[in-house]
């Protein structure tokens, strides 16, 4: 069985996403978002963000045959703009 998963980078030029077999032997493309995610008073919004990475996310499992992910790792300049509302609402909407 294959493991794969997934990596996000948010930054100002936009949000980017990989996905990778978890042996590291490879996988799609990344794929690029070129809007930013919008940063609030928490932090990214994380609507914001989801609606930039699932729809990529998504794009790259149908692409590299998986159905699930074994982990996430997810990035951003000056990881303090994470946020309380990431922290809250990601890892349910990533688990999904």
């Amino acid at each position: 069985m294959t493991h794969w998963v997934l990596g996000v980078d948010s930054g100002g030029s936009g949000v980017r996403v990989a996905v990778a077999r978890a042996d590291g032997s490879g996988g799609p493309a990344p794929a690029t978002d070129d809007r930013p995610a919008v940063t609030g008073e928490r932090g990214i919004d994380a609507a914001s963000m989801l609606d930039r990475v699932l729809p990529l996310a998504s794009g790259l499992l149908r692409e590299a045959g998986a159905d699930s992910l074994a982990a996430a790792c997810v990035g951003a300049a000056g990881m303090a703009t994470l946020g309380d509302d990431l922290r809250a609402r990601l890892p349910a909407a990533l688990g999904e």
